[in-house]
């Protein structure tokens, strides 16, 4: 019978020994000789230093300064800034070859939007240079003091548990009579790969109390100038080139205007497009349950006419037109239509006040088909641009579009929002 062998410990040293045998007890290391008594009235000297050599660790300055100049290089490599009304998008507008720190990333084989994520993260100063901050910046000194803190010391500010707990370690075994404390589902901590923002979070919430939820119900719907040439169909499960991200552009420039907001990225056409609505209907109810304080529910789709139509000049710069769309109870009851139309009737006078030519004629229409806006009174439909729209043009709509939404929130013009 062949014998296998085994390994015999410590780690450091690995031997091959038969099985059935005894491994050797390793050497024993000789002792170093006793030090040598001091002579007689003199002190003890210092102990002689070990023989064996150490590798001296890099220090935190010397980190910190590596990467300070990591920084300054992709700062020189991302060339100037454009107009603050410039938008421009991730994904290539008139070529395909990447330029700049795109192109050096791709050396390293790191993705665009990767690289985008890690750049935003750390240094945010990249957003208001590429203009997808509004002119003039808004800089909340409270804020920043308090995120500044929070990322210290690992306890934010804003939150008042966490505050106690941190200074009164014996505040977290007191619990509060009155029921079982309430339990976040678990698809609130559900991440995705290459969802944009947010760490990859499936369910994306900026600020307290969303005023706003976002969802996609055919989140496959694409961009055929941001996917390989040849793509034949506009559809694509790589996010940051479908509706999700311009869900995700829309939900940060509320969320800049002071519209606390919450964006929902779960694909609701894993199981086809004629799926897709009752996969949604399940997720805008989550979005309900979740966050009761949510008065606005906006569906974003992309539309299928040809680029002509879904494309205007807004303050000189090609921009995606925008249609909204509101379901009423010819088909199947929807008590809501009614105000659903007059919230999109009011949503759609703002946008051509603040950007006139953005709206796909007629503006609003109503179907037959009542498009799971049956469950608010502010539930409408968005379509922004067409299957030939590149991602900058969405993302000019966008702009426009949080405008619009902002304004109407400030005014109180939201049913159920007192003003």
């Amino acid at each position: 019978m062949r014998h296998r062998p085994r390994f015999a410990w410590p780690p450091s040293r690995w031997r091959r020994v038969p099985w059935g045998a005894r491994a050797a007890p390793p050497r024993a290391v000789p002792a170093p000789p006793p030090a040598s008594p001091p002579a007689p009235g003199r002190p003890p000297g210092p102990a002689a230093p070990p023989s064996a050599s150490r590798e001296t660790p890099w220090s935190a300055l010397s980190s910190y300064g590596l990467v300070t100049l990591l920084a300054v290089g992709v700062l020189m490599a991302s060339g100037a800034p454009p107009a603050p009304r410039v938008l421009p998008a991730l994904a290539p507008v008139a070529s395909s070859a990447p330029t700049g720190w795109a192109r050096w990333l791709g050396g390293l084989r790191v993705g665009r939007q990767t690289g985008q994520d890690w750049f935003d993260a750390g240094l945010p100063l990249l957003s208001w240079a590429r203009g997808q901050l509004p002119a003039p910046w808004p800089v909340h000194w409270r804020g920043l003091a308090a995120d500044a803190v929070g990322a210290l010391t690992g306890t934010p500010l804003t939150n008042l548990n966490r505050l106690l707990a941190a200074a009164i370690p014996s505040v977290t075994l007191l619990h509060v009579s009155g029921g079982p404390p309430a339990r976040l589902p678990r698809e609130l901590l559900e991440t995705a790969p290459r969802l944009p923002g947010d760490h990859g979070r499936v369910w994306a919430q900026l600020g307290a109390k969303p005023l706003v939820g976002i969802y996609q119900s055919h989140s496959h719907e694409a961009f055929l100038p941001s996917l390989p040439t040849g793509t034949a169909v506009a559809y694509s499960t790589d996010w940051p080139h479908t509706v999700v991200q311009v869900g995700w552009w829309l939900a940060q420039d509320l969320s800049l205007r002071g519209v606390p907001v919450v964006q929902s990225r779960v694909d609701n056409m894993q199981r086809g497009i004629l799926a897709s609505y009752n996969l949604a209907l399940a997720t805008a109810k989550n979005l309900m349950r979740w966050w009761p304080s949510i008065r606005v529910l906006l569906d974003v789709h992309r539309g299928q006419a040809a680029g002509s139509a879904t494309t205007s000049g807004v303050g000189g710069l090609p921009t995606a037109r925008i249609v909204l769309i509101v379901g009423t109870s010819q088909l199947l009851p929807n008590p809501h239509w009614h105000e659903n139309l007059a919230f999109a009737l009011a949503l759609s006078r703002e946008l051509d006040q603040l950007a006139p030519g953005i709206l796909r004629r007629p503006g609003v229409e109503t179907v037959p088909y009542r498009y799971n806006q049956q469950l608010l009174p502010a539930d409408v439909q968005v379509e922004i641009g067409g299957p030939h729209n590149t991602m900058a043009q969405e993302r000019r709509a966008v702009v426009e579009l949080a405008d619009a939404l902002a304004a109407l929130v400030r005014a109180g013009r939201v049913p159920g929002l007192s003003g």
